[in-house]
């Protein structure tokens, strides 16, 4: 297949600490060099520069600007409000383009360590282990990687037949142009990951790394956990409550219950061991650069009103967190206190300057902490939590109508992020019980890259639709291109993204979604 994203030029470096640099397009799942893998120390290196490549921003912010999780800042000097903030959405688009290629990116290396995991000899039964364990990682990583291009690509991820994306499942060669294959198709290769990763877990005797938190790694509880969110985006609930029953029962990770230790998770990620943080992707102060940096996504400086917040938190999701008094996720999500925290006008709706008057900042990833500058924190991204296990039972309660379990299921969640214990909410029927899924999914999961297929997959079911406050709109304020933008419906192609040109480029026989 042509290459999409070019030559990738390998090198020792590569496996110690690989910049998340896309150069050119290049041939997803493939590399174009033959790399000297030969001990089970280049494995966890490779297996290391496939983490930092997945650390790519463009999800959680394009989630969060095209649904309706952030809304144009104070500072923004025109960045998404002619792409993404008004649905605009094409071949060419930026934020499709970077989802896919980082994902395929990825794999190209992640296939690399499952490869020569079986070809390494191992010079002793215990770097066997090593080895093993190698693979089992990039098993999940390259599960976690399909999930991702599914989700996002396919025009129905419920749907068996309809396409997904180009399976990497082995190194392709430059040469080869594969097509995209069906949901059915992935979905096999998902499970068949997962469960393979499992199983080397299980056999594992390799001690922990040193000096490392264990979320930063994946783990078996991780395979567990993405086998629930796969079965839960195809509908099957019976077995995605299945496998979110093991991880609440089995990982031995809890729900952070304080608002210290919620702020910790997002904003020092000092929070006590086995707490919330199932799978995260990390980052070292040595990769703090504004380029690639998480919290950089909707500030340019720093997480404070005088940081240059280009994207803020929307004025309908700060209503939903604050409507209900001493919600720990409104602290951690919203910079309320301390140096240039927001500003919150109660008289927004009538305000006649609401882009200066209103100013929601948000400081969920990296806190106050998060300045762009030399050794400067950088937050890692959050890929699995806990929380999320709670919500797939709920939906699985949803999809059962049973109404009492849903509640029961989001009041778990409640109970830990409230200093005193919730009333379970109660609903009239199967939609409500959704919605409300949905309203809570939003609030705990906002700016994780969540929203936009969340919104694909069970919005329907709840009777939803994007919620934005029309003060986001407001074109005194904003120069959005010809009208304001309206919500998008569910209905649209949009809520499946394009195949990118720079693929189509490389290979003209790969089948480009309806719609563009």
């Amino acid at each position: 297949m042509k290459k999409i994203f070019g030559i990738l030029i390998v090198s020792f470096a590569l496996f110690v600490s690989c910049t998340n640099d896309l150069l050119e397009p290049f041939t997803p799942g493939s590399l174009t060099e033959d790399i000297a893998v030969n001990k089970s120390s280049d494995l966890v290196r490779l297996v290391n520069a496939s983490m930092n490549i997945l650390t790519n921003r463009a999800d959680y912010v394009f989630s969060s600007i095209f649904t309706d999780e952030a809304a144009p800042g104070s500072n923004n000097g025109g960045q998404g409000i002619t792409t993404d903030y008004v649905f605009l959405m094409n071949v060419s688009n930026g934020s499709a383009a970077a989802i896919w290629q980082s994902q395929y990116f990825a794999l190209a290396r992640i296939n690399r360590v499952v490869t020569f995991a079986d070809q390494v000899v191992a010079t002793s039964p215990a770097d066997q282990q090593l080895i093993n364990r190698s693979k089992a990682e990039a098993l999940v990583l390259r599960a976690l990687a399909h999930l991702k291009i599914m989700s996002y690509f396919s025009t129905n991820p419920k749907d068996d037949a309809a396409l997904a994306g180009v399976l990497a499942d082995r190194i392709i060669l430059t040469t080869e142009k594969p097509l995209r294959v069906s949901n059915g198709v992935f979905y096999t290769a998902i499970h068949k990951d997962l469960n393979d990763a499992i199983a080397i877990f299980d056999a594992n005797t390799a001690p922990a790394y040193a000096g490392i938190i264990k979320t930063y790694y994946p783990s078996k509880a991780l395979a567990q956990a993405l086998k629930a969110r796969a079965y839960a985006l195809k509908g099957d609930y019976p077995n995605a409550e299945i496998f979110a029953n093991t991880v609440i029962n089995t990982s031995g990770i809890t729900l952070a219950n304080t608002q210290a230790q919620y702020n910790a998770v997002f904003h020092t990620h000092s929070e006590s061991a086995n707490t919330e943080v199932i799978f995260r992707l990390r980052r070292t102060v040595q990769q703090n650069v504004q380029t690639t940096n998480l919290n950089n996504g909707w500030v340019s400086v720093a997480n404070r009103r005088n940081g240059s917040p280009f994207y803020e938190v929307s004025r309908a999701l700060y209503n939903k967190l604050a409507a209900v008094p001493n919600d720990f996720r409104l602290n951690t999500i919203v910079h309320l206190t301390g140096t240039s925290p927001s500003v919150i006008d109660p008289n927004y709706a009538t305000a006649t300057d609401v882009r200066n008057s209103d100013i929601i900042v948000l400081q969920k990833h990296g806190g106050q902490s998060a300045v762009t500058a030399t050794n400067g924190f950088n937050p890692d991204f959050m890929v699995s939590r806990l929380s999320e296990m709670y919500f797939i039972r709920a939906e699985a309660r949803a999809a059962a109508s049973d109404l009492v379990g849903v509640g029961t299921n989001l009041k778990a969640i409640l109970d830990a992020r409230f200093p005193t214990a919730q009333l379970a909410p109660v609903f009239a029927n199967p939609q409500a019980a959704w919605k409300g899924i949905l309203d809570e999914r939003r609030k705990e999961l906002s700016f994780e890259g969540f929203r936009f297929i969340d919104l694909k997959r069970i919005g329907t079911l709840a009777g939803a639709t994007l919620d934005r406050d029309p003060s986001e709109y407001a074109s005194s304020a904003w120069s959005f291109p010809a009208a304001n933008p309206t919500n998008l419906p569910l209905s649209s192609f949009k809520f499946a993204l394009p195949i990118p040109q720079v693929e189509i480029t490389g290979n003209a026989l790969i089948q480009q979604n309806p719609g563009y």
